[in-house]
């Protein structure tokens, strides 16, 4: 409750998830609210009603969606990829889930300087062909 909040941080200490910020302005600490302005604004279309973090991330990393309808994308993502929950021990239920790493793509085995590494010619000529044939003799 913001009103009765005096800003000592105490609650930013304790929250589990790291979850809470102080509004310098306000001077009152304040939570992330998923951008539930967005979320429920009817004017705006369906694919904008996303907090700014999802559609912002550059990487893709965050997604959004109902949990509680297991046919949602984000649902069979959490079970495509064994979502968990941030400290279930808490008991705090939250309705975030976390996924862990994705495999990494497979590549093929690539040597980047073979091209670099292999001779240009046969029959070295000028300095190099001259320090090369120097050096073979002497081992």
């Amino acid at each position: 409750n913001e009103s009765d909040c005096i800003g000592c941080g105490l609650c930013a200490w304790a929250c589990p998830y790291g979850a809470r910020e102080m509004d310098p302005e306000e001077r009152v600490m304040k939570k992330c609210t998923l951008c539930v302005d967005r979320i429920y604004n009817e004017n705006l279309p369906e694919e904008d009603r996303q907090p700014a973090c999802v559609r912002t991330c550059p990487a893709g990393a965050r997604h959004f969606g109902d949990l509680s309808d297991p046919e949602s994308d984000v649902s069979r993502l959490v079970a495509e990829r064994g979502g968990i929950e941030l400290m279930p021990e808490q008991g705090t239920a939250p309705v975030n889930r976390y996924l862990p790493p994705r495999p990494k793509d497979e590549l093929p085995e690539l040597d980047v300087l073979a091209p670099f590494l292999d001779p240009v010619a046969e029959d070295s000529k000028g300095f190099v062909g001259w320090l090369d044939r120097t050096l073979s003799r002497l081992s």
